[in-house]
């Protein structure tokens, strides 16, 4: 166990060295993801014009939801999709499957090593996003404390979901088509854009039926106090339900992707 751990750390600190090689491109994203802030919190601020809530939220809280989701897509934001395509089709992925950590396991650890670089760039612009997005603390104490909690089952959620979509191109070998689409079906069911209160009745079953809303939605709606008590308490529930649902179907697809595996040469 101590080996196997030490393994999946070295993992964490190479992926943290790999973002770290490409820093501009890291202060490009949060710059693209200020911008967006400022666009679609003014777009929703021009929508309350005459009136003091919608569905329940009051402009300020759908400000501060909708800035709170941009920051949160930075720190969750996973590349194994493309990272797993692109060591399928170059065959470098024969020396990932030959060492003995479980290869999901060495993904989720790069995707692990991404996020703490990506959770330092969103500390550094949180203040300018405040400032911006008029970003304020959360609705209360046990807002405060439940966000984290449910910041972390989404991130876990989202990785287990990219890895699956990034498993496809074992299949597919190029799999950005189903990347791109997953990513725009994902983040529109999660409400990372429209907050999920605002979807008709029969798009608001849909999006609760599946894990997408506990990836964005469920944080964002308990830090704002949309969501509290019993039913944060269900949707951590649900959220674990779901991770363990998808590391079983996880595991379940590896071993056929890993049947599929053909190495030629010596």
């Amino acid at each position: 166990m101590r080996r196997a751990l030490r393994g999946y750390r070295a993992y964490v600190r190479a992926a943290v060295a790999i973002r770290l090689q490409y820093r501009i491109t890291i202060f490009a994203s949060a710059a693209v993801t200020l911008l967006w802030i400022l666009l679609v919190t003014r777009v929703w601020s021009a929508a309350y014009q005459g009136r003091d809530t919608v569905a329940g939220l009051s402009r300020e809280s759908t400000v501060v939801y909708l800035t709170l989701a941009s920051l949160q897509a930075i720190v969750i934001n996973s590349p194994l999709m493309w990272i797993m395509a692109a060591r399928v089709r170059s065959g470098e992925v024969v020396f990932d499957i030959s060492r003995p950590l479980g290869y999901p396991g060495q993904m989720l650890a790069l995707q692990a090593g991404t996020s703490v670089t990506q959770i330092a760039v969103t500390l550094l612009v949180v203040p300018l996003a405040g400032l911006i997005g008029g970003l304020s603390g959360p609705a209360g104490l046990a807002a405060g404390l439940l966000y984290p909690v449910a910041l972390l089952l989404g991130w876990m959620l989202n990785g287990l979901l990219s890895l699956l979509i990034g498993l496809t191109a074992f299949w597919t070998v190029e799999n950005t088509g189903i990347a791109v689409l997953y990513r725009f079906v994902a983040a529109f069911l999660a409400g990372a854009s429209v907050p999920l209160v605002f979807f008709p009745a029969p798009l608001r079953a849909v999006a609760d039926a599946l894990p997408f809303r506990y990836i964005v939605y469920q944080p964002a709606a308990i830090y704002i106090g949309q969501v509290d008590g019993a039913a944060a308490r269900d949707g951590f529930v649900l959220a674990a339900g779901w991770i363990v649902a998808l590391s079983g179907l996880t595991a379940l697809v590896w071993r056929q992707a890993y049947r599929r595996t053909v190495v030629h040469g010596g």
